[in-house]
């Protein structure tokens, strides 16, 4: 499978051979349990304070009054006076099954479970039937390929210029409402990965980080990706080194 390499202009500079991965098989369900997977190495672990809404005193009245056998405020003169309090399901009462701290929400993967999802969401990047399911504006050929000039980049105004010489003009207006927009696969140590983020809905990433949380947002296959020459060679021998490829 082959592909066109576009300079800084979006105009095609040379023709280059895709990596094997791109040829691997699109595994929906895969992806979309690693993504929600690793997404929980995202959450922080939180809580409530065991005595939150039963800092109260108060007691039943028990019977004979025509009213419910719930703990009523102690007291008088007071708004609070003989409301129900300290139990759950009340104003300002407890609540009936609050978040523990202490539960386990990390949740993990098999290492080459994760490879293998890694790899399927890359090759749905140039499925362009996945990529318009996604919402993204774009009628070329995909993988985006562009030359490794690109990882030079260092404002975010030259990012915007590069895009829209891509064909992504539709693209960048779609994003300014709502969406995720494009992501950057660059080789290594970028200028471009901060010049990139600066805009709304666009992100870059290294060859060496790529993931799913990167290529399928929601656990959704199909991102529209622009990959650098030498990302695509650094994702190929990154795959290659653990001879993971998922057809």
């Amino acid at each position: 499978m082959k592909t066109n390499v576009l300079d800084s202009e979006g105009k095609p500079v040379k023709e280059i051979e895709l990596p094997e991965l791109f040829e691997s098989s699109v595994n929906k369900p895969l992806i979309e349990r690693a993504f929600w997977i690793m997404f929980t190495h995202r959450l922080q672990p939180k809580g409530r304070d065991p005595t939150a809404g039963m800092k109260v005193s108060a007691e039943s009245w028990n019977t004979g009054y025509g009213i419910a056998r719930l703990a009523r405020i102690r007291g008088s003169g007071t708004p609070r006076a003989g409301q129900a309090g300290g139990v759950a399901s009340v104003v300002k009462g407890r609540l009936a099954h609050p978040p523990k701290a202490e539960k386990n929400i990390y949740k993990r993967i098999n290492k080459k479970e994760r490879l293998v999802a890694t790899e399927s969401a890359i090759a749905s990047t140039i499925n362009i039937r996945l990529v318009k399911g996604r919402g993204h504006k774009y009628d070329g050929n995909l993988p985006l390929v562009v030359s490794d000039d690109v990882e030079k980049i260092n404002k975010t105004k030259d990012v915007e210029a590069l895009l829209i010489k891509l064909g992504l003009t539709d693209e960048l207006k779609r994003i300014k409402e709502k969406g995720v927009g494009p992501l950057f696969v660059v080789s290594g140590s970028s200028p471009l990965i901060k010049a990139a983020k600066n805009i709304k809905g666009v992100d870059a990433v290294t060859a060496k980080d790529l993931s799913v949380l990167h290529l399928a947002p929601g656990g959704k296959p199909g991102r529209l990706v622009i990959y650098t020459e030498s990302a695509l060679k650094a994702l190929s021998e990154r795959f290659k080194e653990v001879g993971v490829y998922g057809r």
